[in-house]
């Protein structure tokens, strides 16, 4: 009965697939049709010699029978691959993993003390730090003790949680000082059970433990599958305990406490929970050697098994097997080649590129395309939007064209662009109006105040050139006149003498002297009318200087009125910084009221009392 199992089990694990062969299974009947198909010279020629009677003849015809028929098997073959036969399952092996890690910090006051820089509390808080980003897989919490052990957070795969709470960690958020490790030990062991774990590993970051609290941590131990590992702070010498204050803790004798660093007693400990004892190093040997412990597996716990699930093995790519002989059939006549080539006949021709881009692109996306490559002139044609039409014939030239588009327009970018074209023809009067218009519309364009300044530059060279040709004209003409009139009075003096020589030297005086006269009254009028001129231009100046002056003014009070505007805004946002930094930062602060409200509840309840009366450090 095994042996025909397979044929029970065998299906298709993609059975659409199959339906690829009704196209096929048409096509070929098809042309078998037409192969079989010979007209009415089959009603008059012999069948048995009507093969060698027709065009094709017989070797043509065995020719195209054989290759449909190795084209419908290489069809069939490509179907049943795809649809995936299959009829045996694949075996999976399955393993779980519980890895669960649980670190307990000591928070006691010996922790404070500095026989290591900066002190051993700053030095667990970095190793600890350093363990957590090194832990990528696995669920990890966090428990810390001084006179009474607290959860800090449970098990959780978010690491980052951990990290960010750790800095804050320190002996002051506790409400009870001491060393109660059988009670962090049980905490621990709390978290463990409440994630529903089946074995865990305690990772112990200590100064030291003391050994009458052994027995009780074995006991707890014994009753789960935890393995308790310790990290060892500080050294063998010892440091004093510093207060707050100032000075150093002592005991009853009034003598000052040195918390050593006891390794046996630590190394004992280990071994009681199965685990192994580390000491704290400057390198990050120590979380190598932690991380290879908590990695190694449990005895008797890993449990891997075969099993049978629902994934079928594909054996389709057998089939692609079959399929090489027939390719390399192919080769021999170049019907490969037909095959390779044939999807190159329904590309389109490029006569067609306009019509095959107008399925795909708007007109305005073809027209931003041309003017990315540069091509204005196309971009002009295509674009249907006024405003991007107008900037492309803005920049193809066609000032005009430009001009028409950007009237139709009424935001101020459209009459700034207005102007611009219009400068471009040469019309300013139209332009500076274009521009104030623009300026109406949004008053603190600084780019339409600078092109008009620019614009009544031109506009004032163009109107100054024509005035100096006229005063140079009307001075010439003016010379011109004064000497044809001092050349008359001569000509009619001489005549006068000639004339007249019979007349007093008394009347010849008297008209020297009047002609004297006149000339001097022409010359003063020339540097009258001279003078004037000069002050007319110099007035002119003075008039655009002032007017530059006063636009200059008003772009720079807009631009003060600005700085203001931001030194305002900066001098709020350091206000705000300042009133902010006031408020005081304490992150500890909520863990504090926590664990003081649970210390509160136990002391109501009477839950895990002190194991003696012994003083711990």
């Amino acid at each position: 009965m095994a042996d025909w199992q397979f044929l029970t089990d065998f299906h298709f694990i993609r059975p659409m697939w199959l339906l690829g062969l009704l196209p096929a299974a048409f096509c070929f009947g098809i042309i078998k049709k037409i192969s079989q198909r010979t007209g009415n010279w089959g009603k008059v020629i012999n069948p048995a010699l009507l093969p060698y009677l027709m065009e094709n003849g017989s070797e043509n015809n065995n020719y195209a029978k054989y290759f449909v028929r190795g084209l419908a098997l290489c069809w069939l073959l490509f179907c049943l691959s795809l649809a995936g036969p299959t009829w045996s399952k694949l075996p999976q092996p399955v393993y779980k993993e519980d890895s669960a890690l649980v670190l307990v910090l000591d928070l006691s006051p010996s922790m404070l003390a500095q026989d290591i820089s900066p002190s051993r509390l700053v030095r667990a808080r970095f190793k600890m730090i350093d363990i957590l980003k090194d832990r990528i897989q696995g669920f990890t919490g966090l428990v810390v003790y001084s006179g009474e052990a607290f959860a800090v957070s449970p098990l959780t795969e978010d690491s980052n949680t951990i990290i960010s709470l750790t800095p804050t960690l320190n002996p002051t958020l506790l409400p009870s000082y001491g060393s109660n490790t059988e009670d962090a030990v049980a905490t621990a062991l709390e978290l463990v059970i409440n994630g529903g774990y089946q074995q865990a590993d305690l990772l112990l970051i200590t100064d030291g433990v003391d050994r009458s609290a052994f027995a009780d941590i074995s006991s707890q131990l014994s009753e789960g599958n935890v393995r308790l590992h310790i990290l060892g702070i500080g050294t063998s010498e010892g440091a004093p305990i510093p207060l707050a204050n100032g000075g150093f803790v002592k005991d009853q004798n009034d003598s000052i406490i040195l918390p050593r660093l006891e390794t046996s007693s630590l190394k004992q400990l280990a071994a009681i929970g199965n685990g192994h004892y580390f000491n704290l190093t400057n390198d990050d040997g120590d979380i190598s050697a932690i991380s290879e412990a908590i990695a190694q597996e449990f005895p008797n716990t890993t449990e891997v098994n075969d099993r049978d699930f629902d994934i079928w093995q594909d054996r389709g790519f057998w089939l692609i097997i079959l399929l090489i002989p027939l390719l390399l059939a192919s080769f021999r006549r170049g019907a490969i080649y037909i095959v390779i080539l044939a999807p190159t006949l329904f590309t389109h021709s490029p006569t067609e590129a306009s019509v095959w881009q107008d399925l795909w692109y708007t007109a305005d996306q073809q027209g931003r395309n041309a003017l990315e490559k540069g091509d204005t002139a196309t971009a002009q044609l295509v674009f249907k939007d006024p405003q991007w039409q107008a900037s492309a014939a803005y920049k193809n030239g066609d000032y005009e064209a430009a001009v028409e588009q950007y009237q139709q327009g009424n935001s101020a970018d459209d009459q700034y662009n207005l102007g611009n074209a219009l400068a471009r023809l040469g019309k300013l009067d139209s332009a500076i109006k274009a521009y104030d218009q623009a300026l109406k519309i949004e008053p603190g364009m600084a780019d339409a105040i600078a092109n008009r300044k620019l614009v009544e530059q031109l506009k004032q060279q163009k109107q100054n050139q024509p005035q100096e040709n006229d005063q140079q004209q009307d001075q010439s003409q003016d010379s011109e006149s004064q000497n044809s009139q001092s050349q008359d009075n001569q000509s009619q003096q001489s005549q006068q003498q000639n004339s007249s020589e019979q007349s007093e030297p008394e009347e010849t005086q008297q008209q020297s002297e009047q002609e004297q006269t006149e000339q001097d009254n022409n010359q003063q009028q020339q540097k009258e009318d001279e003078s004037e001129s000069e002050k007319q231009q110099n007035q002119e100046k003075a008039e655009n200087e002032q007017s530059a002056e006063q636009e200059l003014s008003e772009i720079q009070k807009s631009e003060q009125e600005k700085s203001e505007q931001e030194k305002l805004e900066e001098q709020q946002e350091q206000e705000l910084q300042q009133w902010l930094r006031r408020v005081p930062d304490d992150p500890g602060g909520l863990l504090r009221q926590k664990f003081r409200y649970q210390s509160q509840q136990r002391a109501n309840e009477r839950q895990r009392p002190p194991p003696n009366q012994q003083e711990r450090w």
